[in-house]
């Protein structure tokens, strides 16, 4: 009975726990990756090799090694998922030690030529090149997958990760109002010295950043010339779709009858760094205090359009408007609060009009 028992344990060690090792090569490395830079454009550049003085540290790649003495193969995929799907490139490295139990690199360390751990053999999409977005060498808005996988020597998988994000193609800002464009007429009449103001953008993202600048036009000075050279009665930054011209020593106050110029720049974080896109120029010319918008003031129009009160108010122009508990408020006071609920800044339940 003991020696049966005896070779029992011994076909159990050579058979079944034996079965249960790990296989030669498995587990040996762990990958991940993550994002570093919150961009909202990404260069097909940033992908190849080059020199690293230019090239962002997009991601981070992480490799855990249980024995980092021994030789390791990268391989980078980038597929756009949406609006269509299609592989856009794919590297690999040649074989290289990690020589660290963990060992971080990023995007630069792949594309720096000649460097230990760069992508040596790749290839990009050829059909993406056509496509309107890769005018600039800019990915075309979309969501991309980002795959990282660690092969051995042999060709074996030993580990990969994958990282998800969106882009978008942010190309221009329109100004609402108040004013119009500065190359379509005279400046139109705004009521108060604390207008709001209000415009929006294509391809907008979480995040976005925008510059507003305020400038007074004097004499026989142009707009653009206000804009561009003059001295900003106000300037700000901020990540909403509207602002509210401060009543307060925050900015130069608007005097009556000046006529002022504005202008929105969008800064897009791209790999490259921030890149301005400018709206065109606008203007407007303040009044007396209370006094109602010209006829002919397009903001009005704008704002109840954005509202959706457009066309049953084409053409109306109101001084003032009456609360639910009584009260009166002026033009002013009014504007700021349709420009407020056209940007979001406050809910609107219900419209009817009477």
């Amino acid at each position: 009975m003991r020696v049966f028992v005896r070779a029992l344990a011994a076909l159990v060690l050579a058979t079944g726990w034996a079965g249960l090792a790990p296989a030669a090569g498995s587990a040996q490395v762990q990958v991940s990756i993550r994002r570093l830079a919150p961009v909202e454009a990404i260069f097909v550049s940033d992908l190849l090799p080059g020199s690293p003085g230019v090239r962002p540290d997009l991601f981070g790649i992480t490799l855990i090694s249980q024995d980092a003495s021994r030789p390791v193969v990268m391989e980078v995929v980038v597929a756009r998922e949406s609006p269509s799907p299609l592989e856009l490139f794919r590297g690999t490295t040649d074989p290289f030690v990690p020589g660290a139990p963990v060992r971080h690199l990023t995007t630069r360390d792949l594309a720096t030529d000649g460097g230990e751990f760069a992508l040596t053999d790749f290839s990009v999409n050829e059909n993406l090149l056509d496509e309107a977005g890769l005018q600039s060498g800019r990915l075309p808005a979309g969501t991309y997958l980002f795959t990282v996988t660690v092969r051995s020597t042999q060709g074996a998988v030993l580990d990969s990760d994958e990282l998800r994000i969106t882009l978008g193609y942010s190309a221009r800002v329109d100004l609402l109002s108040p004013g119009i464009p500065a190359d379509a007429g005279p400046p139109p009449m705004v009521p108060g010295p604390t207008p709001r103001f209000l415009w929006s953008a294509d391809g907008d993202a979480p995040g976005a950043r925008y510059r507003l600048r305020v400038a007074r036009v004097d004499g026989e000075g142009s707009a653009v010339e206000a804009i561009q050279g003059g001295f900003p009665v106000w300037e700000t930054s901020t990540s909403a779709t509207s602002a509210l011209y401060p009543a307060s020593v925050q900015a130069v106050r608007l005097e009556p009858g000046g006529t002022y110029a504005w202008q929105v720049t969008r800064e897009v974080a791209t790999s490259g760094g921030d890149e301005p896109i400018e709206s065109p120029i606008y203007w407007f010319r303040v009044g007396g205090g209370g006094a109602a918008a010209d006829a002919g003031d397009p903001s009005f129009a704008i704002l109840l359009r954005a509202l959706g009160f457009s066309p049953q108010l084409d053409g109306f122009v109101p001084v003032s408007a009456r609360l639910q508990d009584g009260r009166t408020i002026p033009l002013p006071e009014l504007q700021a609060l349709l420009a407020a609920i056209a940007a979001g800044d406050v809910p609107l339940l219900s419209v009817r009009v009477q």
